[in-house]
């Protein structure tokens, strides 16, 4: 009995030693420490000595530790590379800062004791390199045994923002030791980094397509839907039976992805049963910042059996979904006669103002200067002609001219000139114009997609340093509910976003294919200039508020634009730099309130071109919400209280004029009573 039961333990301990040994082996084995939306955390482990990985959990050694013999003059680098294993496997969008590290590092001298060796690390992903450094603290001290630190640092990304599958991840450590001691590399949970990815995607599961190409196409039915995605150059392809129909739609919708890899959306390939392509489509294409639909219309093409294809560019990938529709003549949804024909900007969407407290702005007019020069003009020929008292003279004239002219005069041909435009301002249809060109630059093919991203996400095109300089024309300002002032630029009504758009198109010199349809620069040009200029006004508006009710309807904006944290979609950031006068956390806040629920822009590519903007505005944004101290100045005149002062100095000279009339008056009547007297006594 002793002996089965002296088995049996033997038996359970190698069995809970082999369990014991498959959990700590599992973690390292089987999770991957790709870098994902859901995974932000990468541990520092080496399960060896000379072995040390990235990876999603704590494993391995729980400390590495040696002792060195080094010295000022000799020191000793100590380098540990850490790599992600297994590699990276899916496509990731890096963000611009890096959340946080901590590297538990100690040391301990022989004779000195504990101190602060200098480390330098270095974290790679894919083609970036950001590299910090930490100086050395040989005077032990508070902080000498707490781990290095970092917290939301900048990466250095060169522009490149997009992780491959099988891009390396690597950090690097270098301790500098100047004396002999002995380290200690604290791990299992004490060593980590924590990067929050934006965006990332597993292309292996969403190329669901595949295998498919011109000479092997996948057979299915036309009216169904298809799940797939372009990876890079692929060609995905798909025979189908067109039956009866007068018009034949494809209607393909391309998920959100980053910018700088978004597929080019060029026209599918569709063959006919004779082994021709079709002509061109009539093309609709519609775009809400979460996906992007695009319809293929076709009409009277021949029954039989077709092919269509999609084809991608390289190093780009889209997931989309796709279905076929056979119909007859009709008004759909997405028909052109569906659109409003105008698009104005929806002025007043971030007006927090009070319509029914407006005050009407008066227009600096010139008619009560020239009445205070003729009224100059009359009492100083009077005065100086016949006053001979000094102080009169002294005592209400001069006062009562220095009056006019500081109130009536120099006053009003200060504002006048401080209204004037300068050369280096810019007006608001300026404003938008160098917008539109900045858009339709950065959209020619070839332009650096890091390039494009950058000056799509700027505000109102303003890019990190750049200052902006505006004048505006404001003919009403609106009460707000915390005492500031709202302001009305009456150009915002009038402003048509559709007539700018493809004015800016006929100033570049657009050019079609050989159907007659806008080529696909321009027509990326036009879905981005229709969100990021509407964004920018967006903006704009919402910022036109001032602390004190206004005098004049000009104001000037000057201020340096800095980078902020960029809003909205993945696809096409914005509002990536802010006034300088705006805190960062005041503009975080502003952009979570004030983006709007839903953009759409849409695009006919038809007989006549046609684009609708339309949004809905977030119901969030409130007057708390709008930060203080933009900077805007209303232009203003010499002194407060102008008009005032100008009728003080009128009163001045009238009872100047008075008093010298009356003194003239009694000087006359004495000396006719005199010569009369005199005429008597003869």
């Amino acid at each position: 009995m002793e002996a089965v039961v002296r088995g049996n333990t033997r038996t359970t301990a190698i069995l809970l030693a082999g369990l014991m040994a498959t959990i700590l082996l599992v973690p390292f084995v089987s999770v991957s420490a790709s870098l994902t939306t859901a995974q932000s955390d990468v541990y520092l482990s080496c399960v060896e000595d000379d072995e040390c990985l990235l990876t999603p959990t704590p494993i391995g050694e729980e400390v590495l530790s040696d002792t060195v013999f080094a010295s000022p003059a000799q020191p000793r680098s100590l380098t540990f590379e850490f790599d992600m294993d297994p590699e990276q496997n899916q496509l990731a969008l890096l963000p611009s800062v890096l959340t946080s590290m901590e590297i538990d590092f100690r040391f301990s001298g022989d004779a000195t004791g504990a101190a602060r060796p200098e480390l330098d690390v270095s974290l790679i992903l894919g083609q970036s390199v950001t590299d910090w450094e930490f100086d050395a603290q040989p005077i032990p001290g508070q902080s000498v045994n707490e781990p290095y630190i970092l917290e939301d640092e900048p990466l250095n990304l060169n522009g490149n923002r997009v992780l491959w599958p099988e891009d390396v991840v690597r950090l690097r450590l270098t301790f500098v030791l100047d004396r002999p001691g002995t380290w200690e590399l604290h791990m299992r949970g004490n060593s980590f980094f924590q990067i929050d990815i934006e965006w990332s995607e597993d292309i292996e599961s969403r190329n669901s397509d595949e295998p498919s190409s011109d000479l092997e196409p996948q057979s299915t039915e036309f009216e169904t839907s298809h799940k797939g995605a372009l990876v890079e150059n692929d060609r995905d392809c798909w025979a189908f039976e067109v039956e009866q129909h007068e018009v034949l739609s494809v209607f393909v919708i391309w998920e959100a992805v980053p910018i700088e890899i978004e597929q080019p959306h060029q026209l599918p390939n569709l063959f006919m049963p004779n082994g021709r392509e079709a002509p061109a489509p009539e093309v609709i294409v519609s775009e809400d910042g979460t996906e992007t639909r695009i319809t293929y219309r076709w009409r009277a093409l021949p029954l039989g059996d077709y092919t269509l294809c999609l084809g991608g560019a390289a190093e780009k990938f889209q997931p989309y979904t796709w279905t076929g529709q056979l119909a007859y003549e009709g008004l759909g949804p997405l028909d052109p006669s569906g659109f409003s024909g105008t698009s104005f900007y929806p002025v007043g969407a971030a007006s927090l103002g009070d319509e029914n407290g407006a005050v009407q702005l008066e227009t600096t007019t010139y008619g009560f200067l020239i009445l205070c020069l003729f009224v100059l003009i009359l009492f100083c020929v009077d005065g100086l002609r016949h006053s001979t008292s000094t102080s009169l003279r002294f005592g209400l004239f001069a006062p009562g001219v220095v009056l006019m002219l500081l109130g009536g005069v120099f006053h009003p041909l200060w504002a006048g000139a401080d209204e004037v435009q300068l050369d280096e301002e810019y007006s608001l249809d300026e404003l938008v114009e160098y917008r539109l060109q900045q858009l339709w630059d950065v959209s020619y093919p070839g332009v650096p997609e890091q390039v494009l991203v950058k000056q799509t996400g700027a505000t109102w095109g303003m890019l990190d340093g750049e200052r902006l300089q505006l004048r505006l024309e404001v003919d009403e300002v609106r009460p707000m509910e915390d005492g500031r002032w709202q302001l009305v630029v009456p150009e915002l009504e009038d402003l048509r976003l559709d007539e700018a758009i493809f004015g800016q198109v006929a100033r570049g010199g657009v050019q079609t294919t050989d159907q007659g349809l806008l080529e696909d620069q321009t027509v990326r040009f036009i879905l981005l200039a229709g969100r990021s200029l509407l964004l920018d006004l967006l903006m704009l508006e919402g910022l036109l508020v001032v602390d004190e009710r206004p005098t004049s309807t000009v104001f000037h904006l000057d201020v340096e634009m800095v980078t902020a944290p960029a809003t909205g979609s993945v696809s096409v950031p914005a509002w990536g730099t802010r006034p300088s006068t705006i805190s960062n956390n005041d503009w975080v806040l502003l952009q979570s309130s004030l983006f709007p629920d839903q953009i759409s822009v849409t695009l006919c590519d038809c007989d006549l071109d046609l684009l609708d903007v339309r949004f809905t505005p977030s119901d969030g944004f409130d007057a708390r919400d709008v930060p203080k101290g933009l900077g805007l100045r209303n232009a203003s005149g010499l002194i407060p209280m102008a008009t005032p002062f100008a009728m003080l100095g009128f009163v001045f000279l009238s009872l100047s004029a008075r008093i010298e009339y009356t003194r003239r008056k009694k000087a006359r009547d004495l000396a006719q009573s005199m010569f009369e007297s005199s005429e008597k006594w003869s």
